[in-house]
C-alpha cells in the first residue's frame, strides 16, 4: 500500500488503474449529483474527503454501487482506482474493503473537511461585486427584495433548475442565480439572509452571483447599522409610517425605506396635530442625516 502523501507526490498516468492501494478515513461525503455520460445515459456521482495519517485528498465516485461502503465515518482500503489532478477516482473497477478507522491528526482532518466545504470568506458589501474578478468566491448578506419564477434549462443535455433572486444591502443590490437544489430554497421577500461560497459571473454586461455546490444559506437577524443618508423625497404617508426616497452614503442608487412618522416629527419638530404632515416634511428636504438603519427600516434619526 501507499500513503496519500506518497500518492500525491507520484506522477500517475491518467486513466490507468493505480497498482498500489491506499487506506483512508472518509471524513466527509457530498450529496449525489446527477449527470449524463457521453452516451447521454443518466448517471450519479458524489465526492469524498479522504484522509490518512499523512495527508488528505479528494475522491470522486462514479460507481453508485459503492455507496454503502463509502459512508461518512467509514475507513476503507481502495484498490483499482484512477488518479487525475490529485483526485482519487472510483469506478466500476474499484474495489473497497472496510477496515478499522485510522487515527488522523486533527489538522489533516480539518484539511479534509475543507476539501468539500471550504471555510466561508468574510461577509463583504454588495458593492464589491462590481469590482470583483470573474469566478471570485464571495460571501454576502442582505435583504431579499425580488424573486423570479423557477425555470428549467438544459446544461450539457441535462435538465437543470434555476431561480434568480435580488439581494440588497446598504451599499447596492445584486442578482443571484440559485442553481439546481439551491433553486428549492424558500424565499421570503423582506427576509435577511447570509449566503456563502457564491461565484462572481457576468450576464448581460452586469456582474451577478451564482451559487456553487458549497453555497450555504442562513436566515439571520439583520444588523443595526449607523449610516449617513440623504433624504431626497417623500413617497407615501399613512397613519404611522412614511416611505421616503434616500441615498445611502457611497451608494450610487436611490432606494425607498420606511420610517415611523413619530421619528420624523421628533427630529424636524413637526407638531403631531399638524393638518398636512407631508407638506410640512417636504419643506425640510433634501437633507442629510445620520440614522440607525435595520433591514430597510430607519429606526432612529441620530442627533449630530
Amino acid at each position: 500500500m501507499i500513503s496519500i502523501q506518497e500518492l500525491k507526490q507520484t506522477k500517475q498516468e491518467e486513466c490507468k488503474p493505480y497498482q498500489k492501494a491506499i487506506r483512508a478515513n472518509i471524513v466527509k461525503c457530498s450529496t449525489k449529483t446527477n449527470y449524463k455520460n457521453a452516451k447521454q445515459e443518466s448517471k450519479v456521482l458524489y465526492h469524498l474527503a479522504l484522509a490518512d495519517q499523512s495527508a488528505s485528498i479528494k475522491g470522486t465516485c462514479y460507481n453508485e454501487e459503492l455507496n454503502q461502503q463509502t459512508k461518512e465515518g467509514h475507513a476503507i482500503i481502495i484498490r483499482n482506482f484512477l488518479t487525475k489532478n490529485n483526485v482519487v477516482i472510483l469506478t466500476k473497477q474499484t474495489k473497497i474493503s472496510r477496515i478499522t478507522p485510522l487515527t488522523i491528526p486533527i489538522e489533516i482532518k480539518q484539511e479534509a473537511e475543507y476539501i468539500l466545504q471550504p471555510p466561508a470568506l468574510p461577509i463583504l458589501p454588495i458593492k464589491t461585486v462590481k469590482e470583483a474578478n470573474l469566478r471570485t468566491l464571495m460571501s454576502i448578506s442582505g435583504t431579499i427584495s425580488e424573486e423570479e419564477e423557477t425555470k428549467t434549462v438544459f446544461i450539457a443535455g441535462q435538465e437543470t433548475k434555476l431561480k434568480s433572486i435580488t439581494v440588497q444591502d446598504t451599499t447596492d443590490s445584486v442578482k443571484i442565480t440559485l442553481w439546481r437544489d439551491a433553486a428549492d430554497f424558500t424565499v421570503e421577500i423582506g427576509s435577511y439572509i447570509k449566503m456563502t461560497h457564491l461565484s462572481v459571473h457576468e450576464f448581460n454586461s452586469k456582474k451577478i452571483l451564482n451559487t456553487t455546490r458549497n453555497t450555504q444559506f442562513q436566515k439571520i437577524q439583520p444588523p443595526k447599522e449607523k449610516i449617513t443618508i440623504t433624504i431626497h423625497g417623500l413617497d407615501t404617508v399613512n397613519q404611522e409610517l412614511s416611505t421616503i426616497t434616500v441615498q445611502i452614503e457611497n451608494a450610487e442608487h436611490l432606494q425607498s425605506v420606511e420610517i415611523n412618522n413619530s421619528v420624523l416629527m421628533d427630529y424636524f419638530n413637526i407638531p403631531a396635530d399638524i393638518d398636512d404632515f407631508a407638506e410640512a416634511l417636504i419643506e425640510y428636504l433634501p437633507t442629510t442625516v445620520n440614522v440607525l438603519f435595520q433591514n430597510g427600516y430607519i429606526i432612529q434619526i441620530l442627533e449630530d
